[in-house]
C-alpha cells in the first residue's frame, strides 16, 4: 500500500530541499477526501495517510543529510499512532533518533531542531508533550534507548505523554531498520516478563469509565468549550487501542496496528469472532468519524479535535456509537478479569 501516488514522492523530496513545505498540508488534506470519496475504509485511508507522511520525514531527512552527512547513519522512529499506522488530519509529531555514533551534541541539537521545524511547516505538527528528536530525551544510541523505555515501564510512579502505547509502539521510518525491530523485540519481551510493568499496562485501564448511562444516554463533558460532545479518542478508541496491545503482548500477536492485532487475536481464538468483529467495526466507525473532524476543522479553520457531539447524529449512527462504546467496555472488561496477563 504507497501512501504517495506515483511520481509525487519525487516532488515532495524537491519541495523538501527547497523548503517548500507548505503546499504539503494542502495534499495531505487532499488525497484523504479523495480516498474517502472513493469509498476507502478509515483503516485503510489511517494507513495510506501514515505512509504518506512517512514519505514527508523521508524527504526532509533526506534534504537534512544533505548538510549533516552522519545523519545518514541514524534511524528516525515514529511512536504511538504513527507507529501503528493509525493517523490522521491533525495528528502530531511522536518521534525519536537512534544515533549509533559520535557526534557534536550542539549540531545534533542544530539539525534535530530544524527537522521538527521542517515537519512542522510541512503539516505534522509539534508535540505538545515534547515527543520528538529536538529533545534529548528522544535521542540516543542502542543501549540508551533500551535502558531509557525499560526504566519508564518499570517505574509505575512516574506518568508522562510518552506512558505505555506511546513507547511500545514504534518503528523505523528511515534508516536502518534491524536495530529498531531488535530493540522493539527486547522492549516487548522486557513487558511480557516483569509483572510490574504489566500491571502498569492493566492499571492505566482501570480508570475507564462507560461513556452512557444506565438508562443509556451519552455522558458528554458538564462544562467548558466542548459541554455536550464526546472525546471519541480518549473515551473509547484509547481504551480499544491499550487492551489490543495488552492481549497482543500476552499471546505473542505482533502486528503493530490495532485493526490487524484485533484480527490476528480473533482468528487465533482469544477473541470470539462476534466481539472481533464488533471491536472492528467500532474502530472503523470512530476512525472515520476522526478523519472527517480533520477535514472539516481544516475547512473551517479550527484546531484539529476529537470531539463529536452525541445530540446531532442520526439514530443509527447513536446506535453504532453505542455498539463500539460496549465492544470496548467488554474488552476492558476482559482484559481486567485477568485473561490479558
Amino acid at each position: 500500500m504507497k501512501g504517495v501516488p506515483d511520481g509525487l514522492l519525487g516532488e515532495l523530496r524537491v519541495m523538501a530541499r527547497e523548503g517548500k513545505l507548505a503546499g504539503i498540508r494542502r495534499i495531505r488534506l487532499d488525497l484523504v477526501q479523495e480516498w474517502l470519496d472513493r469509498g476507502s475504509t478509515a483503516e485503510r485511508a489511517c494507513k495510506r495517510l501514515t505512509r504518506f507522511n512517512r514519505d514527508v520525514v523521508t524527504a526532509v531527512l533526506e534534504a537534512h543529510a544533505v548538510e549533516y552527512p552522519w545523519l545518514s547513519q541514524c534511524t528516525f522512529m515514529e511512536f504511538g499512532s504513527g507507529g501503528r499506522e493509525e493517523m490522521v488530519p491533525g495528528s502530531d509529531q511522536d518521534n525519536g533518533l537512534l544515533i549509533p555514533i559520535r557526534v557534536d551534541e550542539d549540531e545534533v541539537d542544530d539539525c534535530t531542531q530544524s527537522i521538527v521545524i521542517a515537519l512542522d511547516g510541512a503539516g505534522l505538527s509539534l508535540c505538545d508533550g515534547g515527543v520528538m528528536v529536538s529533545n534529548a530525551e528522544w535521542r540516543g544510541d542502542f543501549d540508551t534507548w533500551l535502558d531509557r523505555l525499560t526504566g519508564w515501564l518499570s517505574n509505575p510512579a512516574e506518568k508522562g505523554p510518552w506512558q505505555s502505547g506511546l513507547i511500545l509502539d514504534f518503528q523505523a521510518v528511515f534508516g536502518a531498520m534491524d536495530e529498531v525491530r531488535r530493540m522493539r523485540e527486547r522492549l516487548w519481551e522486557y513487558v511480557r516478563t516483569k509483572p510490574i510493568a504489566l500491571s502498569l499496562l492493566v492499571r492505566e485501564l482501570t480508570d475507564y469509565r462507560l461513556p452512557l448511562t444506565l438508562f443509556g444516554a451519552f455522558v458528554t463533558e458538564r462544562e467548558g468549550p466542548w459541554h455536550g460532545f464526546l472525546n471519541i479518542k480518549s473515551s473509547v478508541l484509547a481504551h480499544l487501542t491499550n487492551s489490543a496491545r495488552i492481549l497482543a503482548l500476552k499471546h505473542g500477536v505482533h502486528p503493530h496496528n490495532t485493526c490487524d492485532r484485533i484480527r490476528a487475536l480473533g482468528e487465533a481464538g482469544h477473541i470470539s469472532e462476534h466481539h472481533f468483529r464488533s471491536l472492528l467495526d467500532g474502530w472503523e466507525y470512530l476512525q472515520r468519524k476522526r478523519l472527517e473532524i480533520g477535514l472539516e476543522c481544516d475547512r473551517t479553520g479550527l484546531p484539529p479535535h476529537n470531539y463529536i457531539n452525541p445530540a446531532v447524529l442520526d439514530q443509527g449512527e447513536r446506535i453504532r456509537l453505542k455498539a463500539a462504546i460496549h465492544a470496548v467496555e467488554k474488552l476492558v472488561r476482559l482484559v481486567q478479569a485477568g485473561s490479558g496477563l
